[in-house]
């Protein structure tokens, strides 16, 4: 059964391990100024608290009913479908002359269009 305070609570302490990850992770690149292998650990030490928010995620999704989870699947196909053209549009359009797109920039694309779409699908259900 989904329980959406559960969720959130969850879904908040593995979003504050990825944060406190990621600055921890700043801090230590900074102090040590390391180099090969040991500045990539470092700097994949918040990927650490980014399994814990996929695994909050889908923890959430196999706790919701089947309307639920048709709603969150119209959603995700919305943002998957929507990214997709934007990040392949915008490729074409760097041969024109726009910044080339880095891969940081499509997570916000992502749950913008994620965000829409559980709009679109509330209303329609």
């Amino acid at each position: 059964m989904f329980r959406p305070k559960k969720y959130l609570l969850e879904l908040g302490g593995a979003l504050l391990l990825y944060a406190g990850l990621l600055m921890g992770a700043a801090v230590l690149d900074q102090a040590l100024h390391p180099e090969g292998i040991p500045r990539l650990l470092i700097n994949l030490l918040p990927m650490l608290g980014g399994v814990a928010v996929a695994w909050a995620i889908l923890r959430g999704l196999w706790r919701m009913d089947e309307m639920q989870r048709r709603i969150q699947f119209d959603a995700i196909a919305i943002s998957f479908l929507g990214t997709a053209l934007i990040t392949f549009g915008w490729g074409f359009a760097e041969d024109a002359g726009l910044p080339h797109l880095r891969a940081f920039q499509v997570w916000p694309i992502m749950c913008t269009l994620w965000s829409l779409g559980l709009v679109i699908a509330r209303r329609r259900y």
